[in-house]
């Protein structure tokens, strides 16, 4: 009997520790998985060529009462010079985009991205279809872009 209840309590012993490993293991692809879903900024070498080749950048405004297009080039670099580095890894829950960007090459769409700004949401969420692929945060100087051409349309009553 007494051998039956040390076989018992060995078994018993090495199924509490494979669960436990079987655990972390569970845990780990979740974390794992997690860091993977995260968004990382534009890369570098995709602004580069949009410095480069870019040549029409047009605004399609959710709910702005005007339009907005660019066509020289000195702009156009100033305007994608409002991309930061930074990721935005999560989109925040509550933030909603108030348009759409699209970024020309030779009158083919090279990239489209969701612009989002209002006080605690300043970025950019770079699509593939309609998949999120990139988020860059807005540098300060396109905050300043963005509150001056709203402020300045807007008080207009648009185009």
């Amino acid at each position: 009997m007494r051998r039956i209840n040390l076989f018992t309590v060995l078994c018993i012993s090495l199924c509490v520790l494979l669960l436990d490993a079987c655990k972390s293991s569970v845990a780990d692809s979740t974390d794992k998985k997690e860091e993977s879903s995260a968004l990382k900024a534009l890369p570098k070498s995709m602004i580069d060529k949009m410095y480069a080749e870019v040549d029409y950048i047009d605004y399609l405004w959710h709910d702005l009462p005007f339009s907005l297009s660019q066509e020289e080039k000195e702009s156009i670099n100033t305007n994608i010079s409002f991309i930061s580095d930074e990721a935005v890894p999560v989109i925040p829950e509550g933030c909603k985009a108030i348009g759409r960007k699209v970024y020309n090459i030779k009158g083919n769409t090279y990239l489209t991205a969701d612009v989002y700004f209002t006080p605690s949401c300043q970025f950019y969420v770079f699509l593939e279809g309609e998949k999120p692929i990139y988020a860059s945060k807005m540098t300060a100087q396109g905050v300043t872009f963005y509150t001056q051409v709203i402020e300045s349309q807007t008080s207009k009553g648009g185009q």
